[in-house]
């Protein structure tokens, strides 16, 4: 990476990292203060009726995929009349997204609230009314997409922080609000939400307008772009579904052989692979415009050296934290929970081993998205995690333990990042033994040697505060003196230091 592209990507990662700690922390906060002041009923309402609307907005996801993906490729050739093409292309299509949305939840959606929900007696009307805020709210994030993608391929990313911040501290005064609200509170929060949102859409629109010239509407039909634009959607739908389908079929599965509380027991490590996820994601967020625009630009060493560097750090900033979390998930859980669900520390471990292995793989995936040609990869790797849910089954059939299905599902994922590394090789030219060596050999030597020691005080002291503080300092120590020994290159390392050195003299000429 250059020196300018890295003081981007650290620069864009420290603004999304501020803006997800934040938010987790209000987040946590609002959560209990909105199911305070809801109750639990009207609660589980609103989120019953919100997933209504969420299984009718599958295609956008896809589609959000490919305008990021098509804009960031301009940006990267520098060309400016092609990607205003290209986003006006993808206004009209997102605004067509929304009608078939709009449709579908005013008859389908619509009919199955009212046929096939179980909502308490006396509460269908508010019901409806949040249901119709819902509706308007996904609606504003659809025809929104644009725009944010246009901010993410332009790097960007302090808006995001300036204005997730102002939104989380938005949302706390929204609960307050909502708290003292004297009538239906329900209805109340559905539409002061809209409201909210609605203002924050502004904003974004308001600043692509100000500051990309590109953004310019003139809107304008362009079949070549949306022939494009719908194949890459397409074959990359197949992957989302693939991945949907991996899922809900494990969780039906631990349904069936474990029961609710499998379920419960999944449900809580997967809010805590979030939330582990979330505070490390920003990197990832930062890498990807960067390694689109370097495929873009034809510049396929870069991309591959990118590529190479972001899973290696994308990973050591996802362990640093998942570590000590695996050694005291136990503990943790009890703090956090009043009840501790019998298998979810076991499942929580599982799964951060597998957000591990995701991690090491999304820049791959990003990368591999950069080329656009995307159909055989879609195929054969969506079509791999066809066969976790069938393989998971047949283990549970024959009397292995619930925890199996998630065990099968982490294998399939690191297979999946052996198969992403060939169809790297294949379409970017990435070198097999360079990869190895810069990436897998230093991931695997740094993993095992940080387990030694947290886990000798895992196993001698008793659990405990004592043992989280100690534990989690450890850890955090040794696997941050490891991953700059072992895991990173001279040049790294020296763009650490150097990084530290000049915002140590910056901060002394300021205090000057």
């Amino acid at each position: 990476m250059s020196a300018e592209t890295n003081k981007r990507i650290v620069k864009n990662t420290i603004f999304l990292y501020i803006r997800t700690f934040v938010s987790m922390i209000i987040s946590l906060y609002t959560s209990r203060k909105i199911l305070e002041a809801l109750g639990v009923s009207d609660f589980g309402i609103q989120n019953v009726v919100g997933g209504v609307i969420t299984m009718l907005t599958f295609l956008n996801g896809s589609m959000s995929v490919a305008t990021q993906r098509f804009l960031s490729v301009e940006l990267g050739r520098k060309d400016k009349s092609k990607y205003n093409r290209i986003f006006n292309m993808a206004v009209l299509i997102h605004i067509g997204l929304a009608v078939l949305v709009l449709i579908a939840a005013e008859t389908i959606g619509l009919w199955f609230v009212n046929t096939y929900l179980n909502i308490p007696a006396g509460r269908m009307t508010a019901a409806n009314w949040v249901y119709q805020a819902s509706i308007l709210s996904t609606i504003l994030g659809i025809l929104q997409t644009p725009y944010h993608a246009s901010i993410i391929s332009h790097e960007h990313m302090h808006i995001y922080a300036y204005v997730g911040l102002g939104e989380s501290f938005g949302r706390l005064f929204l609960v307050l609000l909502l708290i003292v609200y004297p009538y239906d509170r329900l209805i109340f929060w559905g539409f002061i939400t809209f409201f909210f949102q609605f203002l924050i859409a502004i904003i974004y629109r308001v600043y692509c307008i100000r500051q990309f010239p590109e953004c310019k509407l003139c809107l304008k039909w362009d079949h070549s772009v949306f022939s494009s634009m719908l194949k890459f959607t397409g074959w990359n739908m197949f992957g989302t579904i693939a991945w949907l389908l991996k899922d809900q079929g494990v969780n039906i599965l631990m349904n069936i052989f474990g029961g609710t509380v499998a379920n419960a027991a999944r449900g809580i490590s997967v809010q805590v692979s979030s939330a582990v996820q979330g505070l490390t994601g920003g990197f990832q967020s930062a890498v990807n415009p960067q390694l689109t625009k370097r495929y873009a630009a034809k510049d396929t060493e870069a991309t591959c050296r990118l590529l190479c560097e972001s899973s290696k750090i994308s990973y050591f900033l996802l362990f640093i934290i998942a570590l000590p979390v695996m050694m005291e998930a136990d503990f943790i859980l009890k703090l956090w929970l009043v009840e501790v669900p019998p298998m979810a520390p076991l499942f929580t471990r599982i799964i951060l081993i597998e957000s591990l292995l995701s991690a090491m793989g999304n820049p791959m995936i990003t990368s591999l998205m950069a080329t656009g040609n995307i159909k055989w990869y879609q195929i054969v790797v969506g079509s791999s995690l066809l066969f976790i849910v069938p393989i998971a089954y047949i283990f549970l059939k024959i009397g292995f333990p619930i925890e199996t299905a998630l065990i099968v599902s982490a294998l399939f994922i690191l297979l999946g990042d052996v198969m992403r590394v060939i169809f790297c090789k294949k379409q970017l030219g990435l070198s097999l033994r360079f990869f190895s060596l810069k990436v897998v050999l230093p991931i695997t030597v740094v993993t095992i040697l940080s387990v030694i020691l947290p886990g000798l005080i895992h196993y001698h002291l008793s659990e405990g505060w004592s043992r989280l503080i100690l534990s989690t300092i450890v850890s955090c120590i040794i696997v941050a003196v490891l991953i700059y020994t072992i895991g990173l290159t001279t040049t790294e390392r020296n763009f650490i230091i150097t990084g530290i050195v000049s915002r140590i003299k910056r901060t002394f000429h300021q205090a000057d």
